[in-house]
């Protein structure tokens, strides 16, 4: 086995929100689920969508780059379904526990043409090799769409 240990810090600092150490950077996370959409904090579970995102954007730049096919601009649209979230908030009658269902990534990418083809052979196998999403794939369904444009 060749894994790697990653240790973080969590604090709670306040009523809504915890502090997250990772060596010298940090950041903050608001409560588990947030259905206040004008809340000052991005949940955990909007963290947990965006770093699925980040991953595939970043993964993808950086796998091109590795293979010197140039990148223009790059844009993930991503979106997840949560069962059962209503059973965070104590609601009556919610007693099954609330979990990612599906999470929906939509990749646009601009390249040249030549670029835009080694992008689409590229893709699956970068998918294949990213930590969060390999992860995640496991237990959620979790669908990805590269689209080219110019």
């Amino acid at each position: 086995m060749n894994a790697i240990t990653m240790s973080l810090r969590v604090t709670a600092t306040a009523r809504a929100s915890a502090r997250v150490s990772a060596g010298r950077r940090q950041f903050s996370i608001g409560r588990p689920v947030e259905f206040d959409e004008a809340s000052p904090h991005v949940s955990a579970v909007e963290y947990a969508l965006g770093a699925v995102g980040g991953e595939i954007v970043n993964g993808l730049r950086e796998f091109a780059r590795r293979r010197r096919i140039e990148i223009d601009a790059i844009e993930a649209l991503v979106s997840g379904d949560l069962d059962h979230a209503l059973t965070y908030l104590e609601v009556v009658g919610e007693t099954r526990p609330p979990r990612l269902v599906r999470i929906a990534v939509k990749l646009f990418v601009s390249a040249s043409d030549e670029g835009g083809t080694a992008i689409r052979v590229m893709f699956p196998e970068l998918l294949d090799r990213l930590p969060l999403t390999c992860t995640l794939r496991t237990t959620v369904d979790v669908t990805t769409d590269l689209i080219l444009t110019p």
